[in-house]
């Protein structure tokens, strides 16, 4: 009953997680909308098809449901192909037709034991949103590590609000539960997978503006492009990493490195305050005296402080004349001078360097199409780099006027 074809389509998803956020205007998964859960996200279904290839996921109601709820829409196959080029719509229908023989064969579906520990999940955050499904569990056994072989949960938990999750922690150290957070995709590191509770803030994703105070507090469940989209409409950016990146787990992580931290800085700089549920489940700010300093550095494997449940976030207003303006270099050495020289005299909002191999990726849909461009930037025009500038009137006078080796 398996695919071979939309099994290798399966194999290859990468988790960019990019099927979670409408970053096409197509719309999301309409299953997806309602499930919460990343298996009923496609990139939760290519895992859930890869693991029942595998022989280590049961037909349970999960299961049945999952598959069910998928419409066939077809906004897997634009969102994803335009990206990586895959077909998901093939792993999805094949994922249907596994359930629908199941059904027509009258085999029995596995009713999964609730124990004390998972009733205790639900009575926090609501019987559908707390789980011990394997159909559910699969899909938050693997992140993009290479290095990091899967691990299956015992329990994975949604919850809504930061009291929520300072009661979850507080139930996981009473029964002696490691757990990890989960935000869109993976840590490419093997940090968001436990053997316990996988707690998953997706359905963490409130968004409050402090106009006033030039600030916007997200929760930690907001993608980038979420929440980019949502600034913009007032008038205002964000500093912003990947547009699936999950905005409080980038900056309190690894911190954000975009164009415009060129002049809106990194690390420490994008944030303004952030709160935490600690290990001890107890609610805390990083604005109190007694919080710990995440952006100190200290060389030492130190235990993870706590959970963001909401960071507040610096508005920077956009120009009415901003506009963005390209420099070609031939070479990497001159280019970087170039970038040096404008941050010296703060010339510009935003500024990157891009080698040819990013700007044909990024321009072409397709493979064969980002060959040609290449081929057209390094040996027609002669342009192996470019700089990137986002600035006003005034930094486009001052470009035009500085001297260009």
């Amino acid at each position: 009953m398996i695919d071979e074809k939309a099994l290798k389509i399966a194999s290859e998803c990468r988790h960019y997680a990019m099927c979670k956020i409408d970053y096409l205007g197509t719309g999301l998964c309409p299953s997806a909308i309602g499930g919460n859960y990343v298996s009923y996200y496609p990139q939760g279904r290519m895992d859930l098809y890869k693991y029942i290839a595998a022989g280590n996921v049961p037909v349970t109601e999960r299961l049945i449901n999952i598959a069910d709820t998928c419409t066939l829409c077809g906004s897997c196959d634009k969102q994803c192909y335009f990206v990586t080029e895959l077909r998901p719509m093939k792993v999805m229908k094949a994922l249907k037709v596994y359930v629908d023989t199941i059904k027509k064969q009258g085999k029995s579906i596995v009713i999964v034991e609730q124990d004390e520990i998972i009733k205790g999940f639900q009575d926090i955050v609501g019987k559908q949103n707390a789980t011990n499904d394997p159909a559910i569990l699969c899909a938050y056994a693997k992140d993009p590590c290479p290095l990091a072989p899967p691990v299956f949960p015992r329990y994975v938990v949604l919850p809504k609000t930061a009291s929520e999750i300072s009661r979850i922690v507080k139930h996981c150290v009473k029964y002696e539960l490691p757990y990890a957070v989960r935000g869109n995709g993976g840590s490419v590191m093997g940090f968001v997978m436990s053997k316990g509770v996988v707690i998953d803030v997706n359905r963490m994703q409130d968004i409050e503006f402090d106009e006033e105070n030039y600030c916007v507090h997200v929760g930690p469940g907001v993608a980038a492009f979420d929440i980019q989209k949502s600034v913009q409409q007032k008038g205002y950016r964000v500093n912003t990493a990947e547009a699936s990146a999950l905005m409080a787990a980038n900056i309190i992580c690894s911190g954000v490195f975009s164009l415009f931290s060129h002049s809106y800085g990194v690390s420490a700089d994008n944030y303004i305050t952030a709160e935490f549920v600690g290990s001890d489940g107890e609610i805390f700010d990083l604005n109190q005296r007694s919080a710990p300093n995440f952006f100190a550095y200290t060389k030492k494997e130190l235990p993870m402080a706590g959970i963001c449940t909401k960071v507040s976030l610096k508005l920077h207003p956009i120009l009415d004349d901003e506009q963005g303006f390209l420099v070609p270099f031939s070479g990497f050495k001159q280019a970087l001078q170039f970038v040096h020289d404008l941050a010296r005299r703060r010339i510009g909002i935003g500024v990157g360097v891009l080698g040819g191999e990013y700007l044909s990726t990024f321009m072409a849909p397709t493979s064969k199409l980002a060959y040609q461009v290449k081929d057209v930037f390094y040996k027609k025009l002669g342009i192996n780099y470019i700089v990137l500038i986002i600035g006003d009137t005034y930094d486009l006078e001052a470009v035009k006027n500085m001297k260009v080796a």
